[in-house]
């Protein structure tokens, strides 16, 4: 289980202190450092609650995925305006991440098809 890191990563990549964090799932800071260092594991519960906070899956908290949760935006090359855009996107709604998804589709299909409009 890689809750650790994706605990800690999650925090930076929204430049959240282990305070704010701590205040938002009602535990102590000590208690999210002992998370972030391996000292102590979460109950379902706590688990559950860093779901919501964040945004993610169960799967995604807990999955040992490197990849996915890498520390700040320049390891995983993500400009300011990207990580802008993410950030915004796991605020919202998960109907309205659904339309957001659905209209980037409608884009993607769009250049396609100017795309292939100018080849000759």
């Amino acid at each position: 289980m890689a809750f650790d890191k994706n605990l800690k990563a999650l925090r930076l990549e929204n430049k959240m202190t282990q305070e704010n964090v701590a205040q938002q799932v009602n535990l102590a800071r000590s208690t999210i450092a002992g998370y972030e260092t391996k000292n102590r594991q979460p109950s379902y519960e706590k688990l559950s609650a860093f779901c919501k906070l964040f945004h993610v899956s169960m799967d995604d908290l807990l999955e040992d995925n490197a990849a996915t949760y890498s520390t700040p935006n320049e390891s995983l090359n993500i400009s300011d305006d990207e990580m802008d855009l993410l950030e915004r996107f796991r605020r919202l709604p998960d109907h309205l991440k659904k339309d957001m998804q659905k209209y980037l589709e409608s884009l993607e299909n769009q250049s396609e098809i100017k795309n292939l409009q100018q080849e000759p």
